[in-house]
């Protein structure tokens, strides 16, 4: 029996609320069209609602509680298996194409090759003159503080970075391999800064409206309260913020559209089965609850796309149980006929996509966050979604939970946490199945003191730069074309 080659398209900040079929409609035919040709798992979360944790997570299957990883500023022990070690290890060519946010000396984690460099640092320090050369107008647009300085229609330095990552995709599939492909390609994204090529910018703008909770937001918890991002932004520059990010999504939809259709002519040629799989980190608030960025648990900022189609996967069905993006090494795993013979958080789905079994919808499942200042006080909080259930607790701020049935209230705008305190018992009983919050906030805080360490040594000893993306043309580090 053939290996199946293997193609992950993994987006960064997309919040499948934002869709052909989601709450807020973009048009994206090329993932409707993946949707028709195979499974859609329309109840999935990240583990955590941040990019380094999530996606370190992602790869060794294991919650950030098993990592220890809850910020952007660390990474995996180089001896922690990630589901790519056993890919290469049974054959396969494990290559990484665009991004993945790896920091230090390790760049791989599993992968065999790697094509396209990371467009964030992937050093302890910052380069903070190279960066600010580099981007322009745009160099603190990336991070969630300043996300909306700059709103758009035009060029970015994210536009060219994934256009990068996308036709090194196209070349590398154009070519012939002697290896079975395990295939990941990382682009940026639909993730800030808002900018919008200028005709997809103009398209929503003249669409997208604010929703109802950006004036009229639901109270929230104390750590939730402070990031909101008032700073005068009124509903105008929302809507504006709102358009490019719905522009993005439809830009990196066709970009899907031509990898899967080089990857599907790549198989062909070599008359291989073949699994395409499309996913996204962590989502994005977009201004819902007057948020920007992820670190909530709020659906738009924990939900995440999780498609798959290929040989042996049923087409056209949507499953509605819960599950984790930590599923996806395992299942891939078994759809390949790989052992990764490790204990893990994650489950393999691959008898659901098969149709062998039924969906589990008694599972819980769990996302882990650190909230606050690590040089002050941080706070563990923890989601877990169960049935059409969710609930959210904070350490410290206990008396501010919130349950939310998505079912009847998707928007999640009256917290039932005081209403139906049974069921918040019975799922606050889980969140502490899962973890200490004390030890993770120790664990944390210990963590940090190594971040500062590396970056003390990286000092002494040197950077390496050399596999961060730096080729941002000179016309994408002004102001867009379209404000």
């Amino acid at each position: 029996m053939k290996k199946p080659d293997i193609l992950i398209y993994l987006s960064d900040q997309h919040s499948p609320i934002f869709s052909g079929w989601g709450a807020v409609p973009v048009d994206t035919p090329n993932l409707d069209k993946l949707r028709e040709d195979g499974t859609n798992f329309t109840e999935s979360y990240t583990s955590c609602p941040l990019c380094v944790p999530a996606r370190m997570s992602m790869l060794s299957s294991k919650l950030p509680s098993k990592t220890s990883i809850y910020t952007n500023f660390d990474t995996l022990a180089d001896t922690t298996p990630t589901f790519l070690h056993p890919f290469a290890a049974a054959g396969y060519e494990t290559v990484l194409i665009g991004r993945m946010h790896f920091i230090g000396q390790d760049q791989r984690h599993g992968f065999t090759k790697r094509l396209v460099g990371d467009i964030t640092p992937v050093t302890w320090n910052r380069p903070g003159e190279s960066l600010a050369r580099e981007r322009g107008v745009f160099k603190d647009c990336f991070m969630d503080t300043c996300c909306t300085d700059v709103i758009g229609g035009g060029e970015s330095p994210v536009l060219h970075y994934d256009e990068a990552v996308v036709e090194a995709a196209l070349e590398y599939l154009s070519k012939e391999h002697d290896k079975p492909q395990l295939i990941v390609v990382g682009t940026y994204g639909p993730h800030y800064p808002y900018v919008a090529p200028k005709e997809l910018y103009l398209k929503y703008l003249n669409r997208v409206t604010v929703p109802d909770s950006f004036e009229n937001d639901m109270p929230m918890n104390q750590l939730l309260e402070k990031k909101k991002k008032d700073r005068s932004f009124d509903t105008d520059s929302a809507r504006h913020a709102i358009a490019a990010y719905c522009g993005m999504i439809e830009q990196m939809d066709g970009q899907i559209g031509r990898v899967r259709e080089a990857f599907n002519d790549y198989s062909r040629r070599f008359s291989q089965p073949s699994i395409f799989c499309y996913l996204s980190d962590h989502g994005d608030q977009v201004g819902e609850n007057r948020l920007y960025g992820k670190q909530t648990f709020f659906e738009k900022s924990a939900k995440i796309p999780f498609l798959f189609a290929g040989d042996g996967i049923g087409s056209a069905r949507s499953v509605a149980a819960p599950v984790s993006i930590m599923d996806l090494g395992p299942t891939m795993c078994e759809l390949a006929g790989v052992e990764f013979p490790v204990e893990t958080d994650g489950i393999s789905l691959a008898k659901v996509l098969t149709k062998e079994e039924e969906p589990d919808f008694e599972r819980a499942v769990i996302s882990q966050f650190m909230a606050g200042n690590f040089n002050e006080d941080v706070s563990y909080g923890i989601m877990v979604r169960k049935d059409h259930f969710k609930y959210i607790t904070y350490h410290g701020y206990e008396d501010e939970d919130m349950l939310f049935d998505l079912f009847t209230d998707p928007g999640e705008k009256t917290n039932q946490n005081h209403i139906n305190p049974e069921l918040s018992r019975e799922l606050r009983n889980i969140a502490l199945t899962i973890a200490d919050p004390k030890q993770e906030e120790k664990s944390s805080r210990e963590h940090w003191q190594m971040y500062k360490w590396l970056m003390a040594w990286e000092k002494e000893t040197g950077m390496n730069d050399g596999e961060r993306w730096s080729k941002n043309p000179a016309s994408a580090r002004d102001l867009p074309e379209v404000r």
